[in-house]
């Protein structure tokens, strides 16, 4: 069995622990899941603060609901994630209606970012790229999948198949590298 269907029975079983009031099981889910979780919903929301909003809220609401899980129906895994987007979707409607009642006289400048911190932004984001371009392969990998995915050094070390030492170790390097490139 690869190591993607045993993270999915075991979320399955952690689940309906959770359904039967296990805190530790619920503790260890949220472990398994939270990362990929975050990283996609701050993808989709754009906004780090609501993603982890939207994070929370779905554990609140996969412990309070826990017993409506069935196995029988999909993975525990769709099932997270359903309830994670019903609430990244919530929150997007619930923006765009406190938008939508705006008042009068509410209509100030943007204060987003003025051109010139724009252009800074972009370039540091290619600066970076370029820097992780720059890394050897065995470095870069585990540094985007932590910190682009979401994963924690054990997924990684288990997903790549490489002693946690090692990955830790990796991803150190790995930035410490980035640092000195960064700064040139």
């Amino acid at each position: 069995m690869d190591e993607s269907n045993h993270q999915l029975e075991q979320a399955t079983v952690l689940l309906l622990a959770c359904a039967r009031g296990d805190a530790k099981a619920f503790q260890r889910l949220y472990r398994l899941e939270a990362p990929r979780m975050l990283a996609l919903a701050r993808r989709l929301s754009g906004d780090p603060e609501l993603a982890e909003e939207a994070l929370q809220d779905t554990f609140v609401q996969v412990w309070r609901n826990a017993v409506r899980f069935h196995p029988e129906k999909g993975s525990a895994r769709a099932w997270l994630y359903a309830l994670l987007r019903y609430r990244l979707i919530n929150q997007h409607r619930r923006a765009k209606r406190d938008d939508a009642q705006a008042l009068p006289g509410d209509d100030w400048p943007d204060p987003g970012p003025n051109p010139e911190q724009c252009s800074m932004q972009s370039d540091q984001r290619r600066a970076m790229q370029e820097c992780l371009r720059g890394l050897q392969g065995d470095r870069r990998r585990p540094i985007l999948m932590a910190f682009y995915q979401g994963f924690t050094y054990e997924q990684i070390a288990e997903t790549l198949a490489v002693p946690l030492g090692t990955i830790k170790s990796r991803v150190r390097t790995g930035l410490k590298g980035l640092q000195e490139c960064l700064r040139l």
